[in-house]
């Protein structure tokens, strides 16, 4: 387990120094935190809580909405921008960050570490 914990933390790691992240965590579809890389002021059993809340939740509408569940979620405040990807079928990935510039890199990015959390956890 050790070893997957160190990978997933890398790809936190790797997200942080490519787009200025202030917060991240990679939670279960249950909101168990599997690891995350947020600030002291951040709860973290909360942020894995309210991770697979939100993407249940999105999924739930689309589903009444006959459409597909949704890959992608973006909440975007006055201050800051929280994206939310499903990472494949045993996890999310959920990010915090201020720059709305980056809002492209970020989500190319994210796209990547998703991809690379499935592939670690299937």
């Amino acid at each position: 387990m050790d070893n997957i914990q160190e990978y997933l933390n890398t790809i936190l790691a790797d997200l942080k120094n490519i787009a200025n992240i202030e917060a991240s965590v990679i939670a279960s579809h249950h909101g168990l935190i599997m690891v995350s890389d947020v600030p002291e002021y951040v709860p973290e059993a909360q942020l894995g809580a309210f991770t697979a809340t939100i993407m249940g939740s999105a999924k739930t509408v689309m589903k009444e909405l006959r459409q597909n569940s949704p890959k992608m979620l973006m909440i975007r405040s006055s201050d800051a921008i929280a994206i939310f990807m499903d990472a494949g079928e045993n996890a999310i990935l959920g990010t915090l960050f201020m720059d709305e510039g980056n809002i492209g890199l970020v989500m190319v990015e994210m796209e990547s570490a998703c991809k690379k959390i499935s592939a670690i956890l299937e």
